[in-house]
């Protein structure tokens, strides 16, 4: 018995003061499995390496390409002294009584037997009716002779100086300076002409990167899209544009902003609710230029957008070991005609006449419920965008 009370005392001792070694690493692996922390999908990276290939595609462009600064020059003709006295002696020539040139043509000779016998007559003719006008000349200054007194004089008069009866004075070139200045120095440049070319058409092809959250729910995610948009130019400040963007709309929100039109109910709510959606944007827009010149321009821009959701899927958290429905997806059931207002400014930079770059910061503010879950999904980002002008006109 004595035995036995020392075993009861060992086991009261031991009870009583426990020697157990305490640790924190245990209470915590305890609380992860009582209550676990939902887990969240990571963002696809692809979007990342679009945008960062999409931004290096701009800035090569932007080195590479470079507007042409090439001038016709124009060759001005300058009148040399040499053929302004072979004019003046054409002039001289015409005041001849004859008609006829006083220096006798030299015979040109060609290889060519027929052409030789023309040249060769048309010089005799020349020369018969040369001798033919000084006989004629002769005999009017013997006539002059036997009738007047002083016959040397009027012989002169007669031969170089004949008294024409007109009442129009002969003109006299003698007092006239009929020779022309060189120009010194490099002659002027004549500009040409400039044309304006005008385009009233513009196609731009775009990326923009943005984030997307629902309203209230205090987190957002990284989305995007790319597309083609079109603008026509009203006016030289007032525009319009539409186009076709493919985006990606991913978000995270509690259930309690999760309103499905559905009569499925939850044994257990979900305590996070993360959706994938594929969207394509419809945008019409009105912008107006606020500023611009040969080089730079920023406009402003507002109009409404159409989301078609093409597809959807949804992913649900519990909190607790509860393991309820996880996912639910959705296709092509939900169309948001002209339910999205969009809100832009864009400062655009012109490389050249055909070709310019731009970014716009831009909001998409929700007019009405989006997607299968009814969430009021709103959008920021920056569209980035390479645009080029489609059928000028002068």
């Amino acid at each position: 018995m004595k035995e036995g009370k020392d075993i009861d005392k060992l086991f009261k001792d031991g009870l009583g003061n426990p020697d157990l070694p305490f640790n924190d690493l245990d209470w915590d692996n305890l609380e992860e499995r009582l209550h676990p922390t939902p887990k969240r999908r990571v963002v696809p990276l692809f979007w990342l390496a679009a945008a960062a290939g999409i931004a290096a595609m701009l800035l090569i462009v932007f080195l590479l390409v470079k507007p042409s600064g090439k001038q016709n020059d124009v060759k001005a003709v300058v009148k040399t002294d040499k053929e302004n006295q072979n004019n003046n002696n054409k002039q001289n020539n015409t005041g001849n009584l004859t008609g006829l040139p006083t220096k006798q043509i030299d015979p040109v000779v060609n290889i060519d037997s027929n052409s030789f016998a023309v040249n060769q007559k048309n010089i005799e003719a020349g020369k018969s009716i040369q001798k033919h006008m000084t006989d004629v000349n002769v005999e009017i200054g013997q006539k002059a002779i036997e009738t007047t007194d002083n016959n040397t004089s009027l012989l002169a008069n007669v031969e170089f100086k004949p008294d024409l009866s007109s009442k129009i004075a002969p003109v006299e070139f003698k007092d006239q300076n009929l020779t022309a200045n060189v120009a010194i120095g490099k002659p002027e440049r004549i500009k040409p002409p400039v044309l304006k070319q005008k385009s009233r058409f513009v196609l731009s092809i775009l990326a923009a990167p943005d984030l997307t959250r629902v309203q209230k729910s205090g987190t957002s995610n990284l989305s995007g899209g790319f597309g083609i948009e079109a603008t026509y130019l009203i006016t030289k400040k007032l525009s319009i544009t539409s186009g076709a963007s493919y985006a990606k709309k991913i978000y995270d929100s509690d259930f309690s902003l999760y309103n499905p039109n559905t009569s499925y109910i939850f044994k257990i709510a979900p305590s996070n609710i993360h959706a994938n959606c594929d969207v394509i944007d419809i945008p019409l827009n009105v912008n107006y230029k606020v500023f611009g010149n040969s080089r730079n321009s920023i406009s402003v821009s507002t109009g409404l957008s159409s989301y078609l959701m093409l597809k959807e899927k949804y992913s649900y958290s519990y909190t607790g070991d509860y393991k309820g429905p996880q996912d639910f997806e959705v296709k092509g059931q939900n169309q948001h005609y002209l339910g999205i207002a969009n809100v832009g400014i864009e400062f655009q930079h012109k490389i050249n006449n055909n070709l310019s770059i731009s970014a716009k910061p831009f909001m998409k503010i929700p007019l009405t419920d989006i997607g299968y879950g009814n969430s009021r999904l709103s959008s920021t980002g920056v569209a980035v965008s390479v645009n080029m002008n489609l059928f000028k006109k002068n």
